[in-house]
């Protein structure tokens, strides 16, 4: 999985505390500034006026970034062999509603099996509730938890997520760490690099328990990878 130039620079300027323009010209001169500029619109650096303008992680840097290693420490999940399945009929008046809701919906990892009708396999039923309390659509909406769901299988249901893309992912990981590691290479921004692409797979990842995962799913071998690589910046 290829990381995107924000997201380098921001893991750079990290690792260094603080960074110049001349720091950073490896980006390219264009695209560096351009980089800089989004981040100060995010407010996710924080500019010092010296001769040459000096930048840092600011406390909303920090935690964009967060959000994102936070995954790393999310607890397996386990089925309690439910399926949850939300239907909706939203009319096109209400359209950025709809939008909105279907949005929401991808967001927690669920996934469109008919028209209109979405399902996951993790208890998030207070989350979906409160979201469609605050849209005001509940006339709209028929959310349903079961055990055996008729006409349709299991296997039909699991089709509706992308795993090879993930897994894909995960075997690249695990290719760039076996790579990484006969030099020795210590460079602490190329870990931190490592450690973030592995957190941003966890994110795209199905959101699936465990029991739901294909066999011999590449992510505990990914895992074993990233604590050989976090141990690096301990020593």
């Amino acid at each position: 999985m290829n990381i995107s130039p924000l997201y380098e620079l921001l893991i750079f300027i990290e690792d260094r505390g603080s960074v110049s323009i001349s720091d950073i010209q490896k980006w390219g001169k264009e695209l560096s500034r351009g980089i800089l500029g989004k981040m100060e619109a995010m407010k996710l650096i924080d500019k010092k006026e010296t001769p040459e303008k000096q930048y840092s992680l600011s406390d909303s840097g920090h935690k964009f970034l967060n959000s994102v290693l936070d995954t790393i420490h999310r607890p397996v999940l386990h089925w309690d062999s439910k399926w949850r399945f939300v239907w909706f009929s939203i009319p096109e008046k209400t359209r950025s509603k709809r939008d909105k809701f279907r949005r929401f919906l991808e967001g927690i990892g669920m996934k469109p099996i008919l028209n209109s009708l979405w399902v996951g396999a993790i208890d998030q039923k207070q989350i979906i509730l409160n979201e469609i309390s605050r849209l005001n659509i509940q006339d709209r909406i028929l959310f349903v938890e079961t055990e055996n769901p008729s006409g349709i299988s299991k296997k039909d249901i699991l089709n509706g997520w992308d795993f090879e893309t993930s897994r894909s992912h995960y075997e690249e990981f695990i290719v760039k760490c076996n790579e990484y590691f006969p030099d020795s290479y210590k460079d602490s921004y190329k870990t931190k690099k490592l450690i973030f692409e592995y957190a941003l797979i966890l994110n795209t990842e199905p959101n699936l328990p465990i029991e739901l995962l294909p066999d011999n799913w590449p992510k505990f071998r990914a895992q074993l990878q990233y604590k050989k690589i976090k141990r690096l910046l301990v020593k």
